[in-house]
């Protein structure tokens, strides 16, 4: 069996991992995204996933609807 998580696995630990944490974590356009980047990669550390590439945005998509909930 595959040691490492997929992608989904992996995104969905993360933000499963965020809601068991005390303190609170702010995302959205309004706040500083570098405490969310920290915990990304200690998540990714922690688990054993390898750093993304540096081209990585040349393959990443976003929702179209950002206001969907």
């Amino acid at each position: 069996m595959d040691s490492v998580l997929t992608g989904s696995e992996a995104v969905y630990g993360f933000c499963a991992w965020l809601t068991t944490r005390d303190e609170v974590t702010k995302m959205g356009a309004n706040n500083d995204c570098a405490p969310i980047a920290d915990l990304a990669a200690r998540f990714c550390d922690e688990n054993g996933l390898p750093d993304p590439r540096s081209n990585y945005t040349d393959y990443l998509t976003h929702p179209r609807d950002n206001n969907a909930k």
